[in-house]
């Protein structure tokens, strides 16, 4: 009767074709678990295609990247184009002359704090990176190809600031407010949230002042 079931249900088109995901995708989400759970310095190669599963290996990796380090870069500059997506999403708030410059950043802040606590992976990763040995010029340029579209924007609002500068400084605020929840030192509450936009908040009013 199952078996007779399982048939009918082939013929009418029912059953799903399971999804194949490509290698470099697979390498690409493993890199970033890996280094998330073992920081940079103790990923390997190895370590990455066992993660990666269906029966990859590490000579995988070198058809599609020249090794480690760039399929690290390319796997920061995807998450990182991802967080800052949902950075753009919001940015337009800051428009809003309705409310306080305060009450602008707190909306900010929510939105990118509620994301990177539902990525704590992909933030453990993005932070692990930046900081490291890694982290060359070429890590940079990508990187800062990835957020600048943010600064060009501010620029419409601040004519008259550095908005590249004040765009690295919010974003070195908020890794160092969210790292110690997404590795377990700090609680993930509204403390901690609220600990961040305070620093935050007192940079930016610090940095519009001078």
């Amino acid at each position: 009767m199952a078996n007779e079931s399982a048939k009918k249900r082939k013929r009418r088109g029912y059953e799903q074709t399971p999804v194949k995901i490509p290698a470099d995708v697979l390498l690409l989400d493993a890199v970033v678990r890996v280094v998330a759970k073992k920081g940079v310095e103790g990923t390997s190669t190895r370590a990455i295609a066992a993660e990666a599963g269906h029966g990859l290996t590490d000579t995988v990796i070198y058809r599609f990247f020249s090794g480690k380090e760039e399929l690290m870069l390319k796997a920061f500059v995807r998450e990182s184009r991802a967080f800052m997506q949902q950075v753009e999403l919001v940015l337009p708030g800051l428009w809003e002359n309705k409310i306080s410059r305060e009450q602008r950043l707190r909306f900010l802040w929510h939105t990118v704090w509620t994301w990177l606590g539902q990525h704590k992976e992909a933030c453990t990763f993005m932070i692990r990176y930046y900081y490291s040995a890694s982290f060359d010029e070429n890590a940079k340029t990508g990187y800062q190809a990835v957020w600048q579209p943010i600064a060009d924007k501010l620029k419409e609002l601040l004519p008259d600031t550095d908005a590249e500068t004040l765009v690295y400084m919010a974003l070195e605020a908020t890794a160092s407010a969210i790292y110690p929840v997404c590795v377990g030192w700090r609680p993930d509450g509204a403390g901690a949230s609220e600990y961040g936009f305070r620093r935050l908040i007192g940079l930016v009013n610090e940095f519009l002042s001078k």
